[in-house]
């Protein structure tokens, strides 16, 4: 068998060499990993990187390198000069990719679409993906769905799976309890109004009604607005009407700033059966409205039902574009819908996990999804559409699955927008029927949903515990070094 065979096993790979080695660490450098710039294009590439960083340690020194061809040669030469023999590996997608031609290069990207870009386009000859990976001698990826991808795409480089390694807290972290309560000392959104009286059903004000919290000047500017839009619109300028509606659209959006503020905690407490879900919402392959929208119909009526929505953002506009989709949903709940938009430091994360009953996530596609991973590990059964990679790993045994079809899809990297690939569109009363029903295993089925985690957990460490991703990572960094020194040999 050919040592580039795409399908060459570990047990094959001849055993690695004794000379010193150099591991030229190449990402985004976005600062993600100190808590910037998160949700910016790359920052969970830095993420990924972060979490092989360790393992890679234990293959050779790892130096990070700014993403350039000069500061790459330049690091690789220093490294020949001390005696190491330096590999380049690199946590970036393939239109981003930077060579140097002094050292072997490992490309580590992220791929969740069934189809993979053959073709150059924005003036950017790397985003032909199967070009720019053909150029590389060794494509590691996240799972057998990414394989398949790149292979039918006509991609010939050795491709090894190497899946994103879980750190080792999650799996030692206690399984859920319907009866414990936490705190996390972070400020959140909570919704609804914990001082709307408990017979009602809770909802947040309408932007454009003018009684309630509204001071008494406010209603009356208000009134003043419509009186002038009903009775005296036909005979006004036209711009003038404009200003006013104006004039009372920005009164209601105020009522519902005031609204939201008094929703504010600076301490969570969350307790119940309780559903994470953490994105980024400038991600449109998260499909947030789908999981607001689908909670709020599911468990409307379930007030020990919370959806916990971590918001992997600092910017206002999209966190107001997030609060304001839910206010649109319109629909009266007794559940609690909680949004953080903080910071949380790695502690903190891991007590979301501690309060999580299960993690929820509507997405249309995906690379990884290191947070369902990192809550299967914990003993937190999904909800989730089984696609993309998700599909290497979930299913029913471990979570409750989501129907779909595919759909029309562009790549998220092509300024052209061509439709040249599928991603999932959710059956969302299916999605309202899988939380109907997995309230009720928390609630009333506790062997069957403690099967589910139990399954989820053990099959998560099997997977991506680090010593078995290390095992993986050593086998296919010690092949790259039998092709290198077959290539040295051949000349």
């Amino acid at each position: 068998m050919s040592l580039r065979d795409p399908q060459h096993t570990s047990e094959e790979a001849p055993t690695g060499s004794t000379a010193r080695r150099a591991i030229l660490l190449t990402s985004y450098q976005t600062g993600a990993t100190r808590g910037r710039n998160l949700g910016m294009p790359g920052y969970s590439y830095d993420l990924v990187a972060q979490l092989f960083v360790p393992l890679l340690a234990r293959w050779g020194e790892v130096i990070p390198v700014a993403r350039q061809t000069e500061a790459l040669e330049t690091a690789a030469r220093a490294a020949l000069n001390r005696g190491c023999c330096p590999v380049h590996v690199s946590f970036v997608a393939c239109q981003d990719m930077v060579f140097t031609s002094s050292a072997p290069n490992v490309i580590v990207p992220a791929w969740e679409f069934p189809d993979v870009p053959a073709e150059a386009f924005d003036g950017n000859p790397r985003n032909n993906w199967v070009a720019t990976a053909n150029r590389c001698d060794l494509v590691l990826v996240g799972g057998q769905f990414t394989v398949e991808a790149f292979q039918r795409a006509g991609i010939r480089t050795p491709i090894r799976i190497v899946p994103v390694p879980t750190p080792e807290e999650y799996f030692h972290l206690p399984r859920w309890s319907a009866e414990n309560r936490t705190r996390i000392a972070c400020p959140a959104y909570v919704f609804p109004h914990p001082d709307v009286p408990s017979h009602e059903l809770w909802d947040a004000p309408e932007a454009d009604d003018p009684t309630g919290s509204l001071t008494e000047q406010g209603a009356r500017a208000c009134s003043l607005g419509r009186a002038w839009e009903d009775n005296y619109e036909l005979f006004l300028p036209p711009l003038f009407t404009q200003a006013v509606r104006f004039m009372t659209t920005r009164l209601g959006a105020d009522r519902w700033r005031a609204y939201v503020r008094n929703c504010r905690r600076d301490e969570l407490e969350l307790s119940g059966v309780v559903y994470t879900s953490i994105f980024s919402p400038r991600d449109g392959r998260k499909n947030w409205q789908d999981l607001l929208s689908g909670f709020l119909f599911a468990l409307h009526d379930r007030d020990d039902a919370t959806l916990l929505v971590k918001l992997i953002t600092r910017e206002r506009l999209m966190v107001e574009h997030v609060l304001e989709f839910y206010r649109t949903v319109g629909l009266l709940h007794r559940c609690k819908v909680v949004f953080i938009t903080d910071y949380l430091p790695h502690e903190q994360m891991l007590d979301l996990v501690r309060a999580s009953s299960y993690y929820l996530t509507t997405t249309r596609a995906e690379g990884n999804c290191l947070p369902l991973m990192n809550y299967l590990a914990a003993g937190r059964p999904g909800i989730s559409p089984c696609h993309t990679a998700i599909s290497d790993y979930f299913g029913d045994d471990i979570g409750l699955t989501v129907p779909w079809q595919p759909e029309p899809a562009t790549w998220p990297q092509d300024s052209r927008a061509r439709i040249k690939t599928t991603w999932a569109r959710l059956d969302w009363p299916a999605l309202v029927q899988r939380l109907r029903e997995s309230y009720l295993l928390a609630r009333q089925d506790r062997r069957a949903y403690d099967a589910r985690a139990e399954r989820g957990q053990q099959r998560m460490r099997t997977r991506v515990s680090v010593e078995s991703v290390w095992a993986q990572l050593r086998a296919a960094l010690e092949y790259l070094e039998a092709i290198g020194r077959q290539n040295a040999a051949a000349a």
